[in-house]
């Protein structure tokens, strides 16, 4: 019989599933959220198995998805055919590979539930989930659990350029007629505490953005990620078809009302341009029946935006392939690169001198009961080792200000630090 260390909450002896004659199952529920989470990270770190966490904004169900393969490498994501899972995806996705994390188990945490799923199994679970369940109960019991899942030991090294006077080559680009607006990022470089502790940080960001995208993604070879971003690129949600429009940037101020917000002809231009490009996308399928509602000024963590969204009926336009369409086309956006797209990529790929790697990719959860969630991976880093690198970026249009730029980018990078810093 499996015995509880003195980390959990009961004394007595675990009691067993019995799945069948010949199968004995651990049962989980008898084990805390942060035992099972900590469990099954240091699991997949130990056996290189690619792993996703995530909660969803504006709810408390914590989700961990575990594939026992390598994350499969995509040209394109076709959401309308791919099973259950996670999707990971860089900046430069028409040159570098996305990837997808198979879904072979799913964990998921609310309210004290905890559940355990095999959603692309059709009969249940099957002889690799018994094994994971009773691989998790023996690190748990065993006390073998680590507080920090890390898939490369060191960052990779990257050129940077003066941001200032990058914003200052954007406005000169954008004066002599190459492009109505363009997204310049940059990225620092941290040292993570000497206690860092990952899944700390992970429900700290939870109670700090309730309306945020919280994620970790871990893909050995390739790196690990963990971000608050509050824009979705792309949304399928049974029948119905979402995207947004979210841009412009001030800081929060608690003691004013939302409504009250004060916004700059500058950042009024810098957000209808995304709706926009949205819009042009919708004409240039030929797609006329759509709603859309906004700008609102939203909150995102410490930050304000101006947001409008939009939504389609799957149903009603016969068009179950539109998240696939619109993804190909909205990614990346104008909110993330510029307007016109492709001569502000060009400018940022001459320019920049930054390998955003998967900063303003996209990610999030594909087809899992019925819904796909992708969203535009922004406040985010990427931890290697004792050290963790940041991006930011700000929008910059022909009334933009450097310094101002400049400090936005800081605003950004503090989404992350603030929660990190809180406790040192």
């Amino acid at each position: 019989m499996y015995k509880q260390n003195n980390h959990g909450r009961f004394g007595q002896e675990v009691r067993m599933e019995k799945k069948n004659s010949s199968v004995i199952v651990p049962d989980l529920k008898l084990f805390s959220k942060e035992q099972l989470l900590a469990a099954a990270l240091g699991l997949a770190h130990d056996e290189q198995l690619p792993v996703a966490v995530w909660r969803m904004p504006h709810q408390s169900e914590i989700n961990l998805l575990i594939s026992f393969s390598e994350a499969t490498q995509l040209d394109r994501y076709e959401l309308q055919e791919l099973k259950n899972g996670f999707a990971f995806a860089p900046f430069n996705f028409n040159r570098q590979k996305g990837y997808f994390i198979n879904g072979d188990v799913l964990l998921s945490f609310d309210f004290g539930e905890i559940v355990l799923k095999s959603p692309n199994q059709d009969f249940g679970e099957n002889a690799e989930v018994t094994e994971f369940k009773r691989k998790l109960v023996d690190r748990i019991e065993s006390g073998k659990t680590n507080r920090f899942v890390n898939q490369q030991n060191t960052l990779k090294s990257t050129d940077s350029c003066d941001y200032k006077q990058l914003v200052e080559k954007s406005i000169e680009a954008i004066n002599d007629g190459f492009f109505e607006k363009v997204v310049p990022a940059r990225s620092i470089d941290i040292s993570l505490p000497q206690h860092f502790d990952l899944l700390k940080l992970f429900g700290d960001l939870c109670a700090a953005y309730q309306n945020a995208f919280i994620s970790f993604v871990s893909i050995p070879e390739v790196g690990s990620w963990l971000g608050a971003t509050p824009e979705i690129l792309i949304e399928r949600e049974a029948n119905i078809f979402r995207t947004h429009a979210l841009a412009a940037t001030q800081r929060y101020n608690p003691e004013n009302d939302l409504s009250e917000t004060l916004w700059t002809q500058k950042e009024i231009e810098e957000q209808a341009m995304v709706s926009r490009y949205i819009i042009s996308c919708f004409k240039r399928i030929r797609l006329r029946e759509f709603s859309e509602k906004g700008p609102q000024t939203v909150k995102a963590g410490n930050l304000l935006h101006l947001k409008t969204s939009f939504e389609v009926d799957l149903m009603a336009t016969n068009f179950p392939e539109l998240p696939t369409v619109m993804l190909e086309l909205l990614h990346p956006t104008s909110a993330v690169a510029g307007m016109p797209k492709d001569q502000a990529i060009s400018f940022l790929k001459l320019e920049e001198k930054l390998d955003r790697s998967f900063y303003s990719g996209f990610l999030g959860p594909v087809n899992i009961e019925d819904r796909t969630s992708l969203f535009v991976n922004l406040r985010c880093m990427e931890l290697a080792g004792n050290k963790a690198r940041l991006f930011a970026g700000a929008g910059v249009t022909a009334h933009s200000n450097p310094d101002k730029e400049f400090a936005e980018t800081e605003m950004k990078f503090n989404t992350l630090l603030n929660i990190l810093n809180q406790d040192n």
